[in-house]
């Protein structure tokens, strides 16, 4: 399986809401991140498991940013098929990364 975002959904969705999905035990929330003085980042949030993101500790989850745009969304997908290939598992401590 393979997380495929191309024609479901893009930069003009993700600047009104938020986007959340799974694959197999992978769940996943893509959302805008603004922090002022800064440029909109997108980040791309994981975790294991049947939980939705609100019944889901903070700590089970990894996260990642990426530039808000076409690119960014393309390796935020690519990012999150790593994380589903590489059979991540449920005892991964929480991080977060920035990708220029």
């Amino acid at each position: 399986m393979m997380i495929q975002l191309s024609g479901i959904m893009g930069i003009p969705l993700l600047k009104k809401s938020r986007y959340t999905g799974s694959d197999g035990p992978l769940r996943f929330v893509l959302e805008k991140r603004s922090t002022e003085g800064e440029e909109n980042s997108l980040a791309a949030v994981f975790w294991m498991g049947e939980a939705c993101s609100d019944a889901t500790p903070q700590e089970d989850k990894t996260e990642k940013l990426f530039p808000f745009t076409e690119k960014g969304l393309l390796e935020a997908q690519a990012w999150l098929n790593e994380q589903l290939e590489g059979g991540v598992s449920g005892d991964r401590k929480r991080n977060t990364e920035t990708v220029d």
